[in-house]
């Protein structure tokens, strides 16, 4: 009995101090959660009033100017409004409906040139079979257009999408102007700090970021590895083949 007591009473005393380290490592794991899904809101947050900022602006131009492509950049800004409400609050859409978007927004810009279309967009492999953060690339291609001469010709832009099992490649590549409207921003606009850093927290160690600037073109090559697959997404890819 004399030694058995203490033995318990040492026993209950670990006990409690392994249920404490436990639930402080679950409380600490739950605020660690919930301070990266505030940051990313926030950060997706930031996306929208400077997107609108510049579409709205487009759009009054065309209206001031009475012009017919005035009602068409209406319904491409809904259909991109209706993207950023309803669809962009899941953590990942599929990458084709990501390409929609993309090209709504190309389509909304290319109301602004006369010529053929200055947007070279090419995509390549199973966008529907793969799964990405919704408005990751927006930012990328709004600066292309920020950061170009006024004047584009046909294909100055070159968009480049490539999906290889589950690694995806995303380019973007533009002229520089050869005065740009703020000297003292960064090459690639305030768009690349909120890229990088939801990069950071929704791909860790799984992607890079490249960047190069070879003076008369600017380029942006982000690859992303390790993409999820759904399940039943790849056994229907599996069934078509």
């Amino acid at each position: 009995m004399v030694t058995t007591v203490p033995i318990f009473l040492f026993l209950s005393w670990l006990a409690r101090v392994t249920e404490t380290l436990v639930l402080n490592t679950i409380r600490k794991e739950q605020l660690e959660k919930q301070a990266v899904e505030a940051e990313l809101t926030n950060l997706k947050s930031q996306i929208n009033p400077h997107f609108l900022f510049n579409t709205l602006n487009n759009i009054h131009t065309l209206v001031y100017k009475q012009a017919p492509a005035a009602p068409e950049a209406v319904m491409h800004l809904a259909s991109l409004m209706r993207y950023m409400i309803y669809e962009s609050n899941a953590a990942t859409v599929p990458l084709a409906r990501e390409m929609d978007y993309l090209q709504d927004y190309v389509s909304l810009q290319q109301l602004r040139y006369k010529n053929s279309p200055v947007v070279d967009l090419q995509i390549a492999g199973e966008t529907e079979a793969c799964y990405i953060a919704p408005l990751l690339f927006i930012h990328l291609l709004e600066n292309a257009y920020k950061h170009s001469p006024a004047r584009l010709e046909p294909g100055d832009l070159k968009v480049r999408v490539q999906v290889k099992e589950d690694t995806l490649a995303f380019s973007v590549q533009n002229p520089i102007a050869k005065k740009a409207a703020n000297p003292l921003e960064e090459p690639g606009g305030i768009g690349l700090p909120n890229v990088r850093k939801r990069l950071s927290l929704l791909y860790p160690d799984q992607h890079t970021l490249t960047i190069q600037d070879k003076g008369d073109t600017f380029t942006i090559l982000l690859t992303i590895h390790g993409l999820h697959v759904p399940t039943h997404e790849r056994q229907a890819h599996l069934l078509h083949h």
